[in-house]
């Protein structure tokens, strides 16, 4: 097995900078609460790393901010927060899940097996590049080394920005010029090896090994094993979790919008970046708010289908945000994604190309927070036999709406056939024999209007907007249903519905409430 260590040196610096990359090319220091040994001075925020500009401008670890600003003018200071740490750890692990399916994490380093990558690239060197350039891409600085064991790997990953160590038994001699300072971070094994001598890897490996271990034990054992390229260190990988997280803590709190989004639209680029190294997309996302001074307002935002892109995530998160504002200012963003294969589309050679799901989501988004989300849907069916009722479900892209099939058109749409008897007499009158279809356009709600009946139907109609003479009517067809509900469920109801021809030359469907006698215009044939 060959195995690759991917080590990024002050990994808390490093992640702190992922939110701040402008400051990468000045000098930056990270800062964290530390206690003096008195007591004196409890909490006060001192430098704990820096990167190498800040240390040639005379930065030290333990300065104060003051300290470090007077020693480096122009000096970066960042804090150090949990937030941080969480999403530089996982953004490292993330890394090795871009090249195999299982990775060990271990601090600022992590393994995985790079054997199956030779059929990719064409030597491993090459494949060591291809590790360090995916960490500079999602932010890190990281040195990379591949070798036969983990713990030769992670030695040559300190001794060497990239480094391609042989199979043995050509390791042992790759390790021996290295010092014996990179193999262990035990003061004490380090001073005993100075007292005697052994500077190098390749005089400890020469000493004896029993002797090494009576006198250093098995410290000073595993050090000398490992400088024969004879370590037993396990490999124990694991799988990637099942959601990528990304969050950081905020100074001050954030109560506008604005704000708010330039915030989210940094975390959203960083976790798809992160999710296009392993060549998966965004198919949920969910928003959880840290808010002052405690509370949490946690929300899904509705993805119509997996998306690589931030501007759509971006726009549906600030319209959900200004549909449902947060309730109190908000201090930490924590975003969590839900990672899916993005397949592609196949399109339909004898239908127009539809829009874009993610673009399409947005729009009925946009819509949402215009009219209300309980207002923006796809029609459905539903199971009574009023022909105007009519319900709204959310709108699924790429699948047609419920109760598709035959017949399905006029329960969607209130459409209908004319009456097969008004048919007729239509088609007399006109001299037609062609079979005729007509849909109706129906209002919503009903206009109630007056009618004048004779003895075989309307005979005259009046509303708002039409007054009209009957020519033709057909009718009554009589329906009703629902006797077993009670008025808070809308109540049973009763009609006679009629179909007339009016002097104006539009053809009305009309009904008659048997209930209270009054009659509506229900729309009219087209």
């Amino acid at each position: 097995m060959r195995l690759a260590c991917v080590h990024v040196p002050q990994l808390a610096l490093q992640a702190a900078l992922r939110r701040s990359p402008e400051a990468r090319e000045q000098s930056a220091a990270l800062l964290a609460a530390t206690a003096a040994a008195s007591g004196k001075g409890h909490g006060v925020p001192r430098v704990v790393e820096m990167n190498g500009d800040a240390r040639r401008a005379g930065v030290r670890t333990g300065m104060t901010a003051a300290q470090a600003a007077a020693a480096a003018p122009g000096l970066r200071l960042l804090r150090a927060t949990d937030a941080d740490r969480e999403a530089g750890a996982a953004a490292l692990a993330d890394v090795g899940f871009a090249f195999a399916p299982r990775v060990e994490r271990d601090g600022e380093r992590i393994y995985f097996a790079v054997d199956d990558l030779g059929r990719l690239y064409p030597h491993e060197r090459a494949v060591a590049q291809a590790i360090q350039a995916r960490a500079a891409r999602i932010g890190f600085g990281a040195r990379v080394a591949i070798a036969s064991t983990r713990g030769t790997a992670r030695v040559a990953a300190r001794a060497h920005e990239l480094a391609v160590v042989p199979a043995d038994p050509d390791a042992r001699a790759f390790l021996a010029p290295l010092p014996v300072t990179l193999f262990t971070d035990d003061d004490d094994l380090r001073a005993a090896f100075r007292r005697w001598g052994t500077r190098t890897a390749g005089a400890v490996a020469a000493l004896p090994a029993r002797a090494v271990a009576l006198r250093l034990g098995p410290p000073g054992a595993a050090v000398a094993r490992l400088a024969r390229a004879e370590d037993e260190e396990p490999f124990l990988p694991l799988p990637p979790p099942d959601a990528l997280e990304e969050k950081i803590g905020l100074d001050d709190p954030i109560a506008e919008l604005e704000p708010l989004s330039f915030v989210l639209r940094g975390l959203l680029d960083r976790a798809l970046e992160r999710l296009a190294g392993r060549s998966l997309a965004c198919a949920e996302l969910t928003l959880r708010l840290t808010l002052d001074p405690r509370g949490l307002d946690v929300r899904t935002i509705p993805l119509a289908a997996p998306t690589r892109e931030a501007k759509p995530l971006i726009e549906l998160t600030r319209l959900d945000l200004a549909r449902r504002p947060p309730e109190a200012p908000v201090i930490g963003v924590h975003v969590v994604v839900l990672p899916a294969r993005a397949r592609a589309t196949q399109l339909d050679m004898l239908r127009p190309t539809g829009p874009a799901p993610n673009r399409l989501a947005v729009t009925l988004a946009r819509l949402a927070a215009l009219v209300g989300p309980e207002n923006v849907g796809a029609p459905a069916a539903v199971d009574t036999w009023r022909e105007e009722a009519i319900a709204v479900q959310p709108y699924a892209p790429g699948r047609p709406p419920a109760g598709d099939g035959p017949g399905s058109l006029e329960r969607l749409v209130g459409s209908a056939a004319a009456a097969p008897l008004g048919e007729a007499q239509l088609r007399q009158r006109e001299g037609r024999d062609d079979e005729l279809t007509l849909s109706l356009r129906r209002r919503r709600p009903p206009e109630e209007i007056e009618v004048l009946m004779g003895r075989d139907g309307p005979t005259a109609l009046r509303g708002s907007e039409t007054t009209a003479r009957v020519l033709i009517a057909a009718g009554p067809y009589r329906l009703s249903g629902e006797w077993w509900q009670d008025s808070a469920s809308g109540g049973s109801w009763a009609r006679e519905y009629w179909d007339v021809h009016a002097s104006d030359g539009a053809v009305y469907r009309l009904h008659r409430d048997a209930r209270d006698g009054r009659f509506y215009l229900d729309g009219y044939y087209d």
